[in-house]
């Protein structure tokens, strides 16, 4: 049994991989109403929640996240 099927994934989830593939942002994985990605500087974070912003998305400020170098974004749905 698979935890993500197409039909389950959300409604924003193909544009967000296709906006990010273009702009060489790696997805590390996503929710409902989240997304997280590779941001391995808080200049890269802000660089990322600013292309991302776009889209909807707006950063979920984390400390473990900064350390992990990711960044998680939330998404209206």
């Amino acid at each position: 049994m698979s935890f993500f099927s197409r039909s389950k994934n959300p409604s924003w989830l193909d544009s967000a991989r296709e906006f990010c593939s273009a702009r060489n942002i790696t997805i590390m994985g996503w929710g409902p109403n989240a997304l997280i990605v590779e941001a391995k500087s808080p200049e890269r974070a802000a660089e990322i929640s600013a292309q991302l912003a776009n889209l909807g998305f707006r950063p979920v400020p984390d400390p473990d996240d900064d350390y992990a170098g990711l960044l998680t974004l939330s998404h209206p749905g």
